[in-house]
């Protein structure tokens, strides 16, 4: 979320997954217990086997998108 905004300012957000376009939904997920937060991880998406798998995840933090993909190792120019 940018600027000051917080995902509590945003409300509930769901995730749906479909087998394609206009298809019925196979999974859905909705978060909608945050509050400070303004960086998310909201689903994953993986490979097990010979399927696809989505996770909802729902993980917050209070800083921004640089210093979580930094957190995973990215390197971000400001």
């Amino acid at each position: 979320v940018d600027g000051a905004a917080t995902f509590s300012d945003v409300g509930a957000v769901e995730i749906t997954a479909t087998c394609g376009i206009g298809a019925a939904s196979t999974a859905r997920a909705t978060l909608d217990a945050a509050t400070t937060e303004r960086t998310m991880i909201l689903a994953e998406i993986y490979r097990r086997g010979d399927s696809w798998r989505l996770r909802a995840i729902g993980q917050g933090y209070d800083h921004g998108l640089a210093e979580l993909a930094r957190s995973y190792g990215v390197d971000v120019s400001d």
